[in-house]
């Protein structure tokens, strides 16, 4: 079996990358191929619990996160990212099952996969 990751590493609005990072990742499950998604960046702002974009006109990217989820898309955020922008790990939606990863857990992943997708 293939196994891509898929990358995050825009923040959540102001852009469709997040979106159609979420939309290609199901995407390669319907193709039978193992999917990880992981957050760097400024992409690690998509795993802040409670967002409620209504006031700048987007709609909040959680539902489209929670079922990736839900399709056993494992979502890991890399620690150093989120150290840098002083999200703490008590912020992030407890619904997605986040795993923290450090940089050479990171690098082994990358390592496993057969492509990566970074947005």
């Amino acid at each position: 079996m293939e196994k891509v990751i898929v990358i995050f590493r825009k923040g959540p609005y102001g852009q469709i990358n997040s979106l159609e990072g979420i939309r290609v990742a199901q995407g390669l499950l319907v193709l039978d191929v193992e999917t990880d998604a992981i957050f760097i960046d400024d992409g690690v702002f998509n795993l802040i619990k409670d967002q409620n974009p209504d006031g700048i006109g987007h709609h909040s990217v959680m539902g489209a996160l929670e079922a990736m989820h839900r399709y056993d898309i494992p979502i890991f955020a890399f620690e150093n990212s989120l150290k840098q922008r002083g999200v703490k790990p008590e912020d992030l939606d407890p619904k997605l099952e986040v795993k923290i990863i450090s940089l050479d857990e990171f690098s082994e992943l990358l390592l496993q996969a057969d492509a990566t997708i970074a947005l």
